[in-house]
């Protein structure tokens, strides 16, 4: 076996795959596939539409396929160019590439070269908690096109049938704008042992829980402060916000625009995929109960409610001084995110600040600087003014949670923990910091998030 010369027919093909628009051409088959099957299971949508929009849908498809063919045909071209000169003749490199260790070796050294070909020449003065290897993993698991999506039918196809039917389940979903305690009150509902959710050992395979619990179970790692710097310290069994990976990859372009979020109305066949993921997470888990911290939530609630019944959201509300500052903080501190922290980010869906800030696009949405209090103060009341109307729609199925409440009063935690059937317990990680003056808002702007706290709690 000619190492070199399979390694460099590797390098050329990575090349050509890097020129080629592959990744974007694959992307679009399965947008006109979901496009299709939407239109077919559709009942809003007449058999006479169906019938004139679907052959054009399937001539894109077609299109774009043989264009993918063209361009896999380009990539394997080094291979059997290096054929013609190969020791042992073009059957022997043949054999040689079927050897399992060949495959790992190409597909291992693809994805580094590929890597640090379009982002390994990024430097930052900070180190970072990735590893070359940890970030090639994440890269794929999470980066790559089509690829989280496989290994989420891979997941489907292997454990679905075997596990609990969530859909009736009495699920706890915990949302809102980040910092206004939505991690610490996760942490505290988690830490009862009622409830099964994500956490940093599913990483960075989340879209296969059960599948990569086989792999990540003897995984170990020290608890260690995250990074926004506020004490909260976390290990691979801490819960996190992780399930909006689902709606990335599902149907991401349907509500994150260049511009921000948008209100999400996913489609039913979306809903009961998240339903079923639901209830892989449950099966991985051995729980009955779900837990999820998704601030994204808040685009959807109306959707999710329907699909979950029983599910009961969990708003927690900050005074808005305090919680633009700390937003407007945070959006600072990320600044110095590194391209493999931004990318992380966006993988997740995190876009609350930072780098990879995008806001929500809900009516009387911000339009001043990100680096000013004005800013986030304005952010604060869109979207709880718009939880306030979700609240009026959606009933006691949405619960406002006072953050201060929270952290000061023993008996109102008890309140919320008998609320969603549990026993009442003191919260072990809520602390009071009390408030610090904050000064800069708009007279206006400070007065109106003033009036929307106080009809909220």
């Amino acid at each position: 076996m000619n190492w070199v010369l399979i390694g460099l027919a590797t390098l050329i093909a990575c090349e050509i795959l890097k020129a080629v628009p592959f990744g974007v051409t694959l992307s679009r088959v399965t947008a006109y596939s979901r496009k299709a099957a939407r239109t077919v299971s559709s009942s809003r949508i007449s058999d006479h539409w169906k019938e004139r929009v679907l052959p054009a849908f399937a001539m894109r498809i077609a299109m774009a396929c043989i264009l993918i063919l063209g361009m896999l045909m380009l990539v394997v071209l080094p291979y059997a160019l290096i054929g013609v000169i190969y020791p042992t003749g073009f059957a022997g490199l043949i054999a040689d590439l079927a050897r399992p260790v060949v495959i790992v070796a190409m597909l291992v050294g693809s994805v580094a070269y590929l890597w640090l070909r379009t982002r390994g020449g990024k430097k930052n003065a900070e180190a970072s908690d990735y590893s070359t290897t940890d970030k090639l993993l994440h890269r794929l698991a999470l980066g790559a096109p089509v690829l989280p999506e496989m290994i989420h039918d891979l997941e489907r196809g292997r454990y679905l049938k075997q596990s609990p039917d969530a859909r009736n389940g009495d699920h706890v979903f915990i949302c809102g704008l980040a910092r206004a305690g939505t991690t610490i009150l996760t942490r505290e509902l988690y830490g009862s042992g009622a409830f099964g959710s994500l956490t940093y050992r599913d990483m960075p395979f989340v879209m296969a829980p059960n599948l990569w619990a086989n792999m990540s179970r003897h995984s170990k790692m020290e608890a260690k402060d995250r990074a926004h710097g506020d004490g909260i310290q976390v290990d691979l069994d801490s819960p996190e916000a992780l399930d909006e990976v689902y709606w990335r990859v599902t149907c991401g372009k349907d509500y994150i625009t260049d511009k921000g979020l948008t209100v999400h109305k996913p489609y039913q066949e979306e809903l009961d995929g998240f339903a079923d993921y639901i209830s892989l997470i449950l099966r991985r888990t051995g729980k009955a109960r779900y837990l999820s911290k998704n601030n994204n939530n808040i685009l959807r609630l109306p959707s999710l409610a329907a699909t979950l019944p029983n599910a009961r959201f969990l708003v927690p509300v900050r005074d808005p001084l305090q919680h633009a500052a700390s937003l407007l903080s945070q959006h600072k501190r990320f600044q110095t995110a590194d391209g493999f922290e931004e990318s992380y980010f966006k993988w997740l869906g995190h876009h609350e600040f930072g780098k990879a800030h995008k806001p929500f696009l809900f009516e009387g949405r911000p339009t001043s600087d990100p680096m000013t209090l004005d800013y986030w103060l304005q952010v604060w009341i869109a979207s709880y003014d718009h939880l306030r109307g979700i609240k009026d729609r959606l009933g006691d199925a949405v619960q406002f949670v006072s953050y201060e409440a929270l952290c000061r009063d023993p008996a109102y935690q008890a309140q919320i923990l008998q609320g969603l059937g549990m026993a009442a317990a003191p919260f072990a990680e809520m602390r009071d910091k009390g408030a610090k003056p904050i000064e800069g808002a708009h007279p206006d702007l400070a007065a109106r998030a003033a009036d929307i706290h106080a009809s909220l709690i």
